[in-house]
């Protein structure tokens, strides 16, 4: 059987249950036969809708989340963040395997934390409310914390018991092993691949800035609130913003051990910083 894009092709498998290896050899000796909801599915797909949001799940490291229109569907580059949060929670004994989630979206990274680290404590935190749908969804079940706050808040000088929502988190303030982002970071006039400007959400692409820092920072000084001394934030990036971001970390004495982590094109990916 023949499919008129690779999309067409996966969105089949997925619809079938199916892995492509499954589908294809199925295909050979004529056993697959195309899920009755294929037709209305395929539809959606050309008409510019993502693949994740038809099939209504997205693969995530060794996760499946719920996907659907409100929330940023996880990207590969992000599963290469998540792994190095999940060394360094790792590298914590069990009883202080506490991370953080901040703009935790479908709530991927989270999710991944839960299942890869053992005794892994983790809150998750988001101030949209079409992406908290999805966190919910995704997260309660595994028996993570979810938080509807802005980060923002968390960050500033008035302190977050004084805002409602974040005051949810007066309890870990000062105690987390490990804060782990993809905040919004996309600079000005960067462009989008097809699709992404119409479907996912504005918000949780932009960086705010002509280089898109000004939530990435927001982030940081939340992660500083957080973390125990000695912990370890983990901020995803626009790959044009590495030194900019390890300059901002180092500046108010708050950081050290100040790094930049790549992705798997060998672009500059993710700050990782400890907390002095």
């Amino acid at each position: 059987m023949s499919f008129p894009s690779p999309e067409h092709e996966r969105l089949a498998a997925g619809l079938a249950g199916l892995t492509l290896g499954e589908l294809r050899a199925r295909s050979i000796v004529g056993s697959f036969r195309l899920p009755a909801q294929y037709p209305a599915a395929a539809a959606r797909l050309e008409a510019g809708e993502p693949l994740q949001y038809v099939l209504g799940r997205a693969a995530f490291r060794r996760v499946e989340v719920a996907v659907g229109p409100g929330v940023l569907i996880p990207r590969p580059e992000t599963e290469v963040v998540a792994g190095a949060a999940i060394a360094a929670l790792s590298a914590w004994p069990d009883g202080d395997r506490l991370a953080v989630d901040l703009g935790t979206g479908s709530g991927a990274i989270a999710a991944a934390l839960v299942d890869e680290v053992p005794a892994a404590q983790v809150v998750a935190v988001e101030v949209d409310g079409g992406a908290l749908v999805w966190a919910r969804r995704n997260l309660e079940p595994l028996g993570v914390r979810v938080v509807a706050g802005d980060v923002a808040d968390l960050g500033g000088v008035g302190g977050i018991g004084d805002v409602d929502g974040i005051g949810d988190l007066d309890d870990v303030l000062g105690r987390v092993a490990v804060v782990v982002a993809n905040p919004p970071y996309l600079p000005e006039g960067t462009a989008l691949g097809p699709g992404v400007g119409e479907h996912e959400p504005a918000a949780a692409l932009w960086g705010g800035g002509a280089r898109g820092l000004d939530r990435p920072v927001q982030f940081l000084a939340a992660a500083a609130r957080l973390l125990r001394p000695g912990g370890t934030v983990v901020l995803e990036h626009d790959a044009s913003q590495g030194e900019a971001l390890r300059a901002l970390a180092g500046a108010g004495g708050a950081f050290r051990d100040i790094g930049t982590g790549i992705d798997l094109t060998g672009r500059d990916r993710y700050l990782t910083a400890v907390r002095n």
